[in-house]
């Protein structure tokens, strides 16, 4: 039975019989239950296992200072006729430590343990067996460099082929996932100046349009860093591919990182950095320009006067801000300056967040429970981040409390309105308008051109059919002022990693 098992393995099966017959004298069955721990992270290896039937999972346990309740991070599986252990009991056992917890999968596991102390003596007392660890290894090796060269050279990416000067310079590699024109546009002028500037470090940055998700993360193998944005998944299947990769630095060109699960990141030994500010104006100046484009039915109005219809009817009637009650929900950075822009329009102004602000008290904010702003309300404005406790902040129970005709403007994170709940509120009366620059299902579709496509998500079409909706498609950052801040701060987010900073030593860092 254990020269059998042996003969299915992998790797294990390219050994000689002379070899297979010494190692199954070594084997010792066992039949571990599902649950069984064999190994638990960060202990030293004492033996390999080999999976008859059933499946091994590889766990590791959260980084950082998490709730001791959080359930440990599944990396993989290791099924039938796969090793684990070989090469660390083929080291020195003092120097290595499991990478990861090891347990027996759902219904157990059958494997053969070989004690490593044990199969080094195996080896030491006949040189032929140290050869042929040595062979097969390589082996390996050749294979393995052959799937990373193979799969670095598919990569669909947009590869520099400028002639590169490293003399005296540390590279750092960079994949730069979700690439628009734009990107490209503002990113490649200001790393050329900065490894033209730049004495110890050149970021050498290489391109694709395809977004990041579990199929597109081995596009990153051979490189140091990703840099991503807002619709780029960075779930922990994604991540452990990415961390298979060697990919040690996660660069967000934007402030929001709900798609980035930052905890599995973190235990696999990657810095996660962010732009965590930009333009706060070009945010709230968009708001602004989305609710009179709402009130004054600005885009059917200019559609009308191109069409040379230059009548006037109560279709086109909107409404003085100015005396309006205008709720704030969200008063950080942008909150605050949306504040002050709002003020100056004279109207009466209500705020809401855990945190208050003493600078818009001093404009005249006053501070007031959700209810009382979904109430007393003509205009809304949604400025906070995407949590667990804001998400759909707007939903159908919340429906029924809010001031007939109310305007609703999100310029923040789609999620923040259950969409469902706004296209009924819409279509009853309740919303008498709505401006918004992101939507919760937005992934599939922002920053793509779908002019020759259909639109299957339905309430998608329904609300870009609603003449009482304005949608711009996330573009509330996007102005020269910020764009520039984002090429800039990535740069360096980029240089300050690899400077040696890490964790909450490295600026910018989540």
């Amino acid at each position: 039975m254990p020269n059998e098992v042996l003969n299915n393995s992998q790797w294990l099966s390219k050994f000689s019989d002379d070899f297979k017959d010494d190692l199954s004298k070594l084997m010792i069955p066992f039949n571990g239950p599902e649950g069984h721990v064999f190994v638990r992270e960060d202990d030293p290896i004492e033996s390999f296992l080999i999976v008859e039937s059933g499946n091994l999972l590889r766990t590791k346990r959260p980084s950082g200072e998490g709730n001791k309740d959080d359930q440990p991070i599944k990396i993989d599986t290791v099924g039938p006729g796969r090793i684990s252990g070989f090469l660390h009991v083929a080291g020195h056992p003092d120097e290595d430590v499991a990478f990861a917890t090891i347990t027996a999968g759902k219904g157990g596991a059958k494997v053969w343990v070989v004690s490593g102390r044990h199969f080094r003596k195996m080896c030491e007392v006949n040189p032929k067996h140290s050869s042929e660890v040595i062979k097969v290894l390589t082996l390996v090796l050749r294979y393995t460099t052959k799937i990373v060269r193979a799969t670095v050279a598919g990569n669909p990416s947009d590869v520099h082929d400028e002639a590169v000067d490293t003399k005296n310079k540390k590279v750092l590699k960079v994949m730069c996932y979700d690439t628009t024109s734009w990107v490209k546009e503002n990113f490649e002028p200001q790393v050329k100046s900065f490894n033209e500037n730049g004495e110890d470090l050149k970021v050498m940055m290489d391109y694709t349009q395809d977004r990041l998700d579990v199929k597109t993360a081995k596009f990153a193998a051979g490189y140091d860093a990703v840099c991503l944005f807002v619709n780029d998944t960075a779930d922990a299947e994604t991540l452990w591919v990415l961390s298979m990769c060697g990919v040690k630095m996660i660069v967000m060109r934007c402030a929001g990182f709900d798609r980035v699960d930052v905890k599995t990141a973190k235990t696999f030994g990657m810095s996660v950095a962010r732009v965590p500010a930009y333009s706060p104006y070009a945010v709230a100046e968009h708001a602004i320009a989305l609710l009179m484009s709402v009130n004054r039915r600005i885009t059917a109005a200019s559609t009308r006067v191109k069409m040379a219809n230059f009548s006037l009817d109560s279709s086109l009637l909107g409404m003085d801000i100015h005396g309006k009650k205008v709720g704030v929900m969200g008063t950080g950075k942008i909150g605050q300056i949306l504040c002050r822009i709002i003020a100056g329009f004279g109207v009466d102004l209500l705020a809401f967040d855990v945190y208050e602000s003493h600078d818009v008290k001093e404009m005249g904010g006053k501070y007031v429970s959700q209810e009382e702003i979904y109430k007393t309300c003509d205009v809304i404005f949604l400025m906070m981040p995407l949590l667990p406790a804001t998400k759909h902040t707007i939903n159908p129970e919340v429906l029924p409390l809010l001031k007939k005709g109310v305007i609703l403007i999100n310029t923040s994170r789609g999620g923040l309105i259950d969409t469902s709940a706004l296209v009924t509120g819409l279509q009853s009366g309740i919303i008498g308008g709505c401006g918004l620059d992101v939507y919760e299902n937005e992934a599939e579709y922002f920053f793509q051109d779908w002019s020759g496509k259909a639109i299957e998500d339905n309430v998608l079409a329904t609300l870009m059919g609603n003449n009482r909706v304005v949608m711009t498609a996330h573009q509330a950052f996007f102005t020269r002022e910020a764009i520039d801040k984002i090429v800039s701060t990535t740069i360096e987010n980029l240089s300050n990693y690899s400077s040696g900073l890490r964790g909450k030593e490295l600026p910018n860092s989540i």
